[in-house]
């Protein structure tokens, strides 16, 4: 005699074979998801160390430190743009005198302004068509928006500057200079030394 399954049977089996292939595919994706949350970090540690990041307003910042050779710096008044490192005006229209600015040979690279991107330390040669020789420091800020020059600030009249470093985020400057009341035309021989920080964009003395 053969057996006839009722269809309340029959749909109790097709049930329970549902149930055991969906308890199969659990329990893949049971074992599956150990790899895929490793590779989950394994993503987040890669995007983390990449060299080059962007802030949070979607600007790209660079990585090196900005280069003062074709920069544009604010001595007093006068906006100086240097072309290879040097910049020339006219005192006024038709003049013979001239107003001269050159990039100084020492400079230092490194975060000033503790935003964890290099900046650009300088010191500046500025003649303005008289007997003097003025020397200035001044900054090129590696912003997230761009680059960005703190005002120059004036280190002394025909020192000679015989170093510049980074303390920290400090920025020290040796130079030789006069004592007071010493006359210009003498060689400067006295030893200072000059700290600033950067507050706001701008160079303080400290």
């Amino acid at each position: 005699m053969t057996a006839t399954l009722s269809s309340g049977a029959r749909c109790r089996c097709g049930k329970h074979q549902n149930q055991r292939v969906d308890a199969s595919k659990v329990e893949r994706t049971t074992r599956a998801l150990p790899h895929v949350l490793l590779l989950a970090v394994a993503l987040v540690v890669v995007a983390a160390c990449a060299p080059t990041g962007t802030a949070a307003s979607g600007v790209a910042s660079s990585v090196s430190p900005p280069d003062p050779s074709n920069a544009t710096f604010k001595i007093e008044r006068d906006m100086v743009a240097l072309v290879n490192g040097r910049a020339e005006r006219e005192v006024a229209p038709g003049s013979a005198t001239k107003v001269t600015t050159t990039l100084a040979d020492p400079r230092v690279s490194g975060d000033v302004d503790g935003d964890g991107r290099p900046d650009t330390v300088v010191v500046l040669i500025y003649q303005p068509g008289g007997s003097g020789t003025f020397f200035y420091v001044a900054a090129l800020l590696n912003g997230t928006g761009g680059v960005t020059t703190a005002p120059a600030v004036l280190l002394g009249d025909r020192i000679k500057i015989t170093g510049v470093k980074l303390d920290g985020r400090t920025i020290v400057v040796d130079a030789l200079d006069r004592t007071a009341g010493q006359p210009l035309s003498e060689s400067p021989s006295v030893a200072s030394t000059k700290r600033f920080v950067v507050d706001r964009g701008a160079l303080v003395t400290q």
